[in-house]
């Protein structure tokens, strides 16, 4: 058996999978994309174009970055990072049994193009078929199964806050059931706005214009990189991280307020929630590596799948 818990985020893509034994391993690398040239041979070809991925493809012109940042682009390029997951897996097609993968409730109505985009392609000529072994969460219900699985003494009421790159997601479960009726997902309201700002201080302190993968990397690192120097934005970056959290935490607390009342806990996971501030409310909780909930809380969800085929 060979299961994989895959989460597809349009900051770094997350894959969580198990070594001989048994133990959960948790990976990622960006999901960056750019485009290259037909003499890059080596580079994986889909649908006719060749690509850079993850690293390699952030070296590149910053007009060849392609910036993943509303659905349909990340949509077009998801098998790209599925065969890169095999890739840096040494795994083949035939190896895999079930995937579990997420998408954000914000993009639910495109749920049945995300699967069947992953089900099925062709890349440098090789078909990757994984017809029936796609099993597809909304994003935060992954993290669910991790929460269940890793924590003692969880409350049979409470909430799932996942921060991601550019989406929010929330779910409540309520004595372990997860209702469709609770979950919801708000666009543009993720790390993106922090990426955002920093895309306007880049332009104004540099005149660059860079990309929102670039300046993902700036915000990461706390230093842009131009012309052979490192330009120290440190100070710059903990101002917006200060005011992300505050304008965040302002808007879930109004827009949640029932439930900042009478839950038991609120958890907070994606790699948004760093940038949380636990002491704001006593029920808050940021969990430990945030940001490899979905993708551990999709692989659980993937064995049960599996399990349940046999």
């Amino acid at each position: 058996m060979k299961v994989l818990g895959l989460d597809p985020g349009f900051g770094d893509i997350k894959y969580s999978y198990r070594n001989e034994n048994g133990e959960i391993i948790n990976k990622k690398f960006s999901s960056v994309v750019a485009k290259a040239s037909d003499k890059a041979v080596d580079m994986p070809l889909l649908e006719g174009e060749r690509y850079y991925i993850g690293r390699t493809a952030l070296l590149r012109s910053s007009s060849d970055v392609i910036d993943l940042f509303d659905y349909e682009k990340l949509e077009k390029v998801m098998p790209l990072f599925l065969y890169e997951v095999l890739n840096k897996l040494n795994l083949k097609p035939e190896d895999i049994d079930v995937i579990g993968t997420g998408l954000s409730f914000a993009h639910i109505e495109h749920s049945g193009s995300f699967k069947k985009r992953l089900s099925r392609f062709k890349i440098n000529g090789q078909i990757y078929d994984f017809k029936d072994k796609i099993a597809l969460l909304p994003q935060g219900v992954g993290a669910k199964y991790a929460i269940e699985y890793f924590l003692e003494n969880v409350p049979d009421v409470y909430m799932i806050v996942d921060i991601g790159t550019s989406t929010i997601d929330t779910v409540d479960v309520i004595e372990g059931v997860v209702r469709p009726e609770n979950i919801h997902g708000f666009k543009d309201e993720g790390v993106i706005r922090i990426l955002r700002n920093i895309q306007h201080i880049i332009g104004k302190n540099f005149s660059e214009q860079i990309s929102l993968k670039e300046a993902k990397e700036v915000l990461e690192t706390g230093n842009y990189f131009l012309e052979g120097e490192d330009h120290d934005l440190t100070k710059e970056i903990e101002e917006l991280k200060t005011n992300y959290t505050k304008i965040t935490l302002s808007t879930l607390i109004e827009r949640f307020s029932r439930e900042f009342k009478k839950y038991r806990k609120i958890y907070f996971v994606g790699g948004g929630a760093y940038y949380i501030d636990s002491s704001v409310s006593k029920i808050i909780e940021v969990l430990d590596n945030p940001e490899f909930y979905n993708s551990i809380g999709n692989l659980l969800k993937a064995e049960e799948v599996f399990k349940n085929k046999k």
